[in-house]
């Protein structure tokens, strides 16, 4: 189990407040209107680098709340990869029996649709049901319905509904259904356990409808380690994966360890890699991000040389991880984070406000260049795992990963 972070009582509490409220708020507070990309112009990527298995993609959280920051961020992820995350709450009263999809949610999802295929990217969609404010209780619940879980069967089919909807209209390569689940269990088992029946119900129906869609729950990594300062201790909740046995495509997380380790040098090295011990499934990073500036009350120390590190990092894990997605939660600072606790927010970008690139800017540039070649970086893996096998000869050092390759194609050299 990771080494257990030492901050005070309010870092803990500033940390729950950005988790599980600034980035749910943040996200499904940004709607796509008319971002259409008709005069857009992809960005070719140079090819140089080993091919990587995982595609790369931003959140649609855009850096203002305007129409332009939104196709801002729609043309930079399609630029500098392959992937835009859009998450959004559950429109309930539109799938509760009797109730038809209203013109609104059917316009939003077609808009999303619509702005990501002209610019040639793929959607992954997320619907988040609980309450970021909480996590114990589902949101924007209709008033009828306040109070009451997916035990109630009206909600159950709503919940259903939405995601077959979301499926046979948006066709999104993957579909979770669930964020940060494991959140909700700390706080409502009885929840918890409603939506793990709703989800498997859900999970069924929506394979009948887009078998291709890859469908996953989220899990709040810091949170499922038990290395959220100063809250109640807790062993690792790997047990929870398999109330998802046979119904997860991957393994989802997300991952904001600038709030719970002051420095990138400070998470344990195989913070990770030691996943694959336990479970088997495509390991995907739904949504991560590293702070480039220091936190108030000394939540972190961190400088865009922390956040260099922590993408490099990132980089490097996922190539051994083999993983099939990562997602950086902003690609540029956001303008409208300044209130705490959204201020925590504000440096997560891999460009400030005025879009200047930052640090680690070159290694996602390094990354997007590289070829998306799962089958070939795959073979390259394999390739590296033999060599480091105990009694093998010629075993490459970490510097000869492909994402280091690409740190130095971008950079000159790797930096320590």
């Amino acid at each position: 189990m990771p080494q257990r972070p030492r901050f005070t009582p309010h870092a803990a509490r500033v940390l729950l407040a950005v988790t599980l409220i600034g980035l749910a708020l943040l996200s499904s507070a940004c709607r796509v209107q008319q971002v259409g990309g008709s005069s857009f112009a992809r960005r070719a990527p140079t090819g140089e680098g080993d091919p990587r298995a995982y595609r790369l993609g931003f959140s649609d959280t855009p850096w203002a709340r305007t129409e332009l920051a939104t196709r801002q961020t729609y043309d930079l992820a399609a630029n500098y990869g392959e992937v835009i995350m859009v998450q959004r709450p559950p429109n309930w009263a539109d799938f509760v029996p009797g109730a038809h999809p209203s013109d609104g949610t059917r316009d939003q999802l077609l808009a999303v649709r619509d702005a990501a295929k002209s610019r040639g990217l793929i959607v992954a969609m997320v619907i988040d049901p609980f309450d970021p404010l909480s996590r114990d209780r589902l949101q924007q619940l209709p008033t009828s319905y306040a109070g009451k879980d997916l035990t109630n069967a009206d909600l159950r089919q709503a919940f259903v509904q939405e995601s077959v909807f979301i499926a046979k209209n948006l066709r999104p390569a993957y579909l979770g259904l669930g964020n940060e689940v494991n959140s909700t269990f700390e706080r409502n088992p009885g929840t918890y356990l409603a939506f793990v029946t709703a989800y498997k119900e859900a999970y069924d129906a929506v394979k009948a409808v887009s078998p291709d869609t890859q469908v996953f729950v989220s899990f709040q990594y810091e949170e499922l380690l038990g290395v959220i300062p100063d809250l109640p201790p807790h062993p690792p909740r790997w047990q929870l994966l398999k109330d998802y046995a046979g119904k997860m495509d991957l393994f989802g997380i997300t991952s904001f360890p600038s709030f719970a380790y002051n420095v990138a040098r400070k998470v344990p090295p195989t913070y990770y890699t030691s996943i694959k011990e336990q479970t088997t499934l495509p390991i995907a990073f739904v949504s991560t991000g590293y702070a480039s500036g220091p936190g108030r009350d000394n939540l972190n120390s961190s400088t865009p040389a922390e956040q260099r590190r922590y993408l490099q990092r990132l980089f490097e894990d996922a190539d051994v991880l083999g993983s099939p997605l990562v997602v950086w939660f902003a690609e540029r600072d956001l303008s409208f984070a300044t209130a705490p606790p959204y201020d925590l927010l504000a440096s997560l970008g891999l460009r400030n406000i005025g879009d200047k690139p930052k640090e680690s800017w070159p290694l996602w540039e390094a990354a997007a260049n590289r070829t998306y070649d799962p089958t070939g970086a795959e073979a390259i893996r394999q390739k590296r795992a033999a060599q480091q096998a105990p009694g093998a000869t010629g075993t490459p050092s970490a510097s000869g990963t492909a994402s280091a390759t690409a740190s130095a194609t971008a950079t000159g050299t790797p930096k320590p």
